[in-house]
């Protein structure tokens, strides 16, 4: 089941004894816990009835006998078990054993609740979970639900945004690109946002730029438009600052590359008369950024970038081979990228 539907059976207090909360958006999870614990005990009593762990070397022996434990004034008691205590991908025996066991006969007035982002589906005791108790998936937002979310958000402190700048915010963020990108992180830039906003009660584009810092592989195709654009001096300028910021030549390099083999990819999805949604979607990049790819590539053609994939390749080589500076090298390869304008 889905968090929504969680909600749904919290609220018709339709409770398990054994919950499995698995999934990228532990951030979501962890408030689901505390609707679990809200609704199980009552407040006055959480001393008493709720227990958490979240130590590596935690027996389970201290977890079952927590679990089998009557509560104290309470029609439940919650049990927590944190993804760092390592309990669904353990390998040892007595471990898998103790724990299949209590698995297979639950205490009816214990909730146990064991968060694991990225539980191992091999393991005998994730097969005995989902069979015997509720595997709950927290999968990344879609982008309905996140506008949503984030609305809601706003509205608690009374600010409101355009749908304009909402959409910008999420393309900037990259949370539906990235996997490194959760709705804990975006939850903290929209309070960044409200603070930013002070007195005014709409939330605008500036804003959003001002909160939400651009991806560098966002950078890196500006320096790269730039040049191609004929910009060189400003491609330049670009080039110092990401050193200037800490990135190696070769982190330069590689990111550049990424970025030309995407325009490449975009070029070539292009000329198929696929949408350019629907070719963001494929390439994983903002709607903004591919649009501009997909101009360059009209501007300049398929034929240049793929001779300049050639190009990369025999570039990379002679750099780790010592056969050219790395910071030469990139700064030729902007020359290059600059002639190629048409």
């Amino acid at each position: 089941m889905n968090y929504q539907q969680l909600l749904k059976n919290i609220k018709q207090n339709k409770l398990s004894p054994l919950y499995l909360f698995a999934g990228p958006e532990q951030y979501i999870a962890d408030m689901m816990v505390g609707n679990l614990i809200k609704a199980a005990v009552s407040e006055g009593m959480h001393q008493l009835n709720v227990m958490s762990f979240s130590e590596k070397d935690t027996e389970i022996s201290e977890i079952i006998e927590i679990c089998r434990q009557l509560p104290m004034m309470s029609a439940y008691r919650v049990v927590v078990v944190r993804e760092e205590v390592g309990l669904m991908r353990t390998s040892a025996k007595e471990t898998v054993e103790a724990f299949s066991d209590y698995l297979a006969s639950p205490e009816p007035t214990t909730i146990l609740i064991v968060l694991d982002s990225k539980p191992d589906k091999r393991k005998k005791i994730y097969k005995q979970f989902i069979k015997n108790g509720e595997l709950v998936n927290f999968e990344k937002l879609s982008l309905v639900e996140l506008e949503n979310w984030m609305a809601m958000r706003l509205k608690r402190e009374n600010k409101t945004i355009s749908s304009r700048a909402l959409r910008h915010a999420i393309e900037r963020s990259r949370y539906l690109q990235s996997e490194n990108v959760n709705v804990e992180m975006m939850d903290h830039w929209t309070a960044q946002m409200i603070d930013f906003a002070g007195s005014e009660s709409s939330v605008s584009i500036d804003t959003v730029e001002a909160v939400i810092p651009e991806a560098i592989d966002d950078n890196i195709f500006k320096m790269i438009d730039a040049a191609i654009g004929g910009e060189t001096g400003q491609a330049l300028q670009m080039l110092d600052l990401f050193y200037h910021q800490g990135e190696s030549p070769f982190g330069v390099f590689g990111l550049m590359t990424g970025q030309i083999r995407t325009m490449t990819e975009v070029g070539m999805l292009s000329e198929r008369r696929i949408s350019v949604s629907q070719i963001a979607k494929q390439v994983k990049r903002p709607l903004f950024v591919v649009k501009k790819m997909a101009q360059r590539c009209r501007q300049m053609g398929l034929l240049p970038l793929k001779k300049m994939m050639i190009t990369l390749a025999d570039l990379d080589l002679s750099m780790k081979t010592g056969k050219i500076d790395p910071e030469l090298a990139i700064s030729l390869l902007m020359m290059r990228l600059s002639r190629q304008k048409k």
